[in-house]
């Protein structure tokens, strides 16, 4: 262990490594953790043990899963998704921070259930141009949520299936508070927000011990900085690979080099919605969330449901910022349907194919698109052509 830690740390140390049980070992790493100075000489042993911790923690999670009964219940935070699903959460408080009133506001579906605590998730449903959104009205997230505590680790579960996770902030109380309580709880639940997985993968193979490979002028910065690349190499073998080729894209640090390692990690969009914008002093501190926020967060929205203070077009901010585009399709009648699909930006006409049906790609001749905007408004294409938003696709078969 490095001297550069300090005594507390060192003390720290000799606890996890006293420990015998799973639990007691990750309380006393988190406890380690929690107490190492974070400076550039000790860079290197906080990953190393940020990596050692996130294997404990899986290791004990697949432990209760097999000390798990066979007889299998149906958790009511597991909801099936419908169209796009948004999730809404806040910090616990009472009062409440108006998720449920947002909720009716986009649904009508919980009127009799506004100002009222709800302890299990609310669902309605919100269109947009023949665009189905499930609107989730999620418990509160309370301190220690991703340890278990008020159903946490079910209500993170669900968020990490979610299309969109919108953080409501109650513009009231202090915004800062209740942002850091969410964001520290998503983070150690394994949940990254509004930001890509790291540029790196790791391929394990049989021989060869570990090689770096630079894929970019990009990455081959890292390795001019100090001893990165050796560093990454140790984090690796310290996982127990010790034959891998490890393939970088781009910049990357030993953290996102760790969760790359942890498989149980996720990658969310995320929105912020601060609610009772009617009320006084709501404006300084939405300009106080703005100001502190918007680095992290590309949309932030003030919302009053008192004043009917919200986005007629939520659902297309919801589609743009998912990168989620509508295709209309059109039968040999020439009928247009009313129900687009959504496909991510940047598909093709072989995706829009396979959505619909793979009998479609198999028996696939030609396609016709037709896109108003466009100098030439009806164009037959093949399977690699690149879809807009707002085409419309008549697929013609052998």
């Amino acid at each position: 262990m490095s001297s550069n830690i300090g005594p507390e740390a060192k003390v720290a140390y000799q606890k996890y490594l006293d420990a015998v049980s799973l639990e007691e070992k990750i309380k006393r790493l988190e406890e380690f953790l929690s107490v190492v100075p974070k400076h550039k000489k000790t860079e290197k042993v906080v990953a190393l043990n940020k990596s050692k911790l996130s294997k404990l923690k899986r290791e004990l999670e697949e432990k209760k899963e097999r000390s798990k009964s066979s007889l299998k219940i149906v958790s009511p935070f597991s909801i099936k998704k419908e169209g796009i699903q948004v999730i809404l959460v806040s910090d616990y408080n009472t009062p409440g921070v108006g998720k449920t009133s947002l909720l009716n506001y986009l649904t009508g579906a919980v009127k009799e259930k506004i100002g009222k605590f709800t302890p299990l998730p609310e669902i309605g449903i919100y269109f947009f141009e023949q665009v189905r959104f499930q609107i989730v009205d999620m418990p509160s997230i309370m301190e220690g949520a991703s340890a278990g505590i008020g159903n946490g680790k079910e209500i993170l579960s669900q968020i990490r299936a979610c299309d969109l996770l919108c953080i409501c902030v109650d513009l009231t109380r202090n915004v800062q508070k209740q942002m850091e309580l969410i964001l520290k709880e998503l983070y150690e639940g394994d949940i990254r927000i509004n930001v890509l997985p790291p540029p790196i993968s790791i391929d394990k193979t049989g021989a060869s011990k570990i090689q770096v490979i630079y894929l970019s002028k990009e990455a081959k910065e890292n390795a001019e900085v100090d001893d990165l690349p050796e560093r990454i190499k140790e984090l690796i073998y310290e996982n127990g690979i010790h034959h891998a080729i490890v393939k970088l894209y781009g910049k990357i640090n030993l953290d996102q080099v760790v969760d790359a390692l942890t498989p149980s990690i996720v990658y969310k969009k995320v929105i912020v919605l601060g609610t009772k914008g009617d009320l006084p002093q709501t404006e300084i501190t939405f300009k106080e969330l703005t100001k502190q926020y918007s680095d992290r967060f590309p949309i932030i929205i003030g919302t009053s449901v008192e004043k009917n203070s919200f986005p007629e077009n939520f659902g297309e901010i919801v589609l743009k910022f998912l990168n989620k585009i509508k295709i209309y399709t059109m039968n040999s009648a020439g009928k247009i349907a009313d129900k687009p699909m959504i496909l991510s930006e940047n598909m093709t006409v072989k995706d829009a194919a396979l959505k619909i049906h793979k009998s479609f790609l198999e028996l696939f001749q030609y396609a016709i698109i037709i896109r108003e905007r466009s100098l030439q408004k009806r164009k037959k294409v093949g399977l690699d052509y690149k879809l807009e938003d707002k085409d419309i696709i008549e697929i013609h078969t052998t």
